[in-house]
This record gives C-alpha cells, sequence and structure tokens, in this order.
C-alpha cells in the first residue's frame, strides 16, 4: 500500500525528531528503519497520525532506547554541529571584517593595507575600480581554526561520557561513621 504525501511527511517529521534523539545509541538506523516499516503497517489500520500519536513523543521514545545503554554515551553529531557552526561564525566575521575594510579603502580613494593575525597576512587593495583580498595562512592560523572547531566539538559532544561508568558499576559513597563516646 502506498501512503499518500501528507502520511509520509507526518511520519518522515516523527522519525527525523526520533533519530536525532537517537544518535546516541549504537546502530540507531537499524531502530529508525524498523519504526519506519512498524509505523507504515500500523498506518494500514489506525492511519498515519494516529499511528504517529500511539508512539508518543520522539524524546520519550528514544529516551526508552537510551536507558538499555546503562550509561549516557556522547553526542557525535550534535558536536559535530556546534563545531561547523562555530568555523562557520569565525568566517562569516572574517568576511564582515574583508567586505568592510575593502568598501572603507574604496571610499579613501584606494590604496593597499596589510594586516596580519594569528601569523596570517592578510593584503587589501583596492585602485583603479577593483578591489582585491589576499591571505597567507600559517600554522598559527591552522591551530586557531582547529581549536574553533575543537572546543565546541568536545563541549556539544560531551565526550566525557565516553569515560562515564554503566550505572551498576560505580561503587556506592561510602558514609562516615562516628561512634558515640
Amino acid at each position: 500500500m502506498s501512503t499518500s504525501l501528507r502520511d509520509t511527511l507526518v511520519r518522515e517529521r516523527y522519525l527525523l525528531r526520533f533519530d536525532w534523539a537517537m544518535q546516541d545509541f549504537p546502530k540507531h538506523q537499524t531502530v529508525v528503519r524498523e519504526l519506519r516499516t512498524e509505523l507504515t503497517a500500523a498506518a494500514s489500520e489506525v492511519g498515519m497520525r494516529q499511528a504517529v500519536a500511539d508512539l508518543g513523543h520522539p524524546r520519550v521514545l528514544a529516551d526508552g532506547y537510551l536507558s538499555e545503554l546503562g550509561r549516557p554515551v556522547p553526542r557525535w553529531t550534535t558536536g559535530a554541529v556546534w563545531g561547523g557552526l562555530a568555523v562557520g561564525a569565525v568566517v562569516y566575521l572574517v568576511m564582515a571584517y574583508t567586505f568592510g575594510t575593502l568598501d572603507t579603502l574604496e571610499q579613501l580613494g584606494g590604496g593597499t593595507i596589510e594586516r596580519e593575525f594569528l601569523g596570517a597576512t592578510a593584503v587589501f587593495a583596492s585602485a583603479d575600480g577593483g578591489l582585491s583580498a589576499g591571505t597567507t595562512f600559517t600554522w598559527q592560523a591552522l591551530v586557531f581554526y582547529a581549536l574553533v572547531f575543537t572546543v565546541p566539538f568536545l563541549l556539544g559532544a560531551r565526550v566525557w561520557r565516553v569515560w562515564s561508568r554503566p550505572a551498576g558499576a560505580r561503587s556506592p559513597r561510602r558514609t562516615a561513621t562516628t561512634s558515640a563516646a
């Protein structure tokens, strides 16, 4: 049985939210594929909206699967998104600075200016109605961009979860008892 476009959109929206919440679960794509098959089968009996509603909120369903792991695990996809957004923000700021500098040079009647940041030299020029900008990168600039990506990546991925132990393996807290004298 083929599903309507509306039913497909309802199903895929739910599965996208579920997939994002399940990114911690090992081999979560298999679970998503099985859920897609089950939703399609259930939709033939009760309709797609009801089949999705019967599953409940996608985050709650994902939490049920994640609780089977016994411990929290890193969220690598979230870390990559955070890192990419951080690098994108820095690139946006560099472009804004470049366009602002070139516009200023043009308004001043032309010329050339050279700036240095983290060992990278940028040369901006405006002459005869033409604008140009060029940059030479050094290892310092590459380290800067690597850090701009890595720090948000590690925080977004919650990398410290790699070293967490399952709930049953944790040692109980020791309490000090004092005896009355």
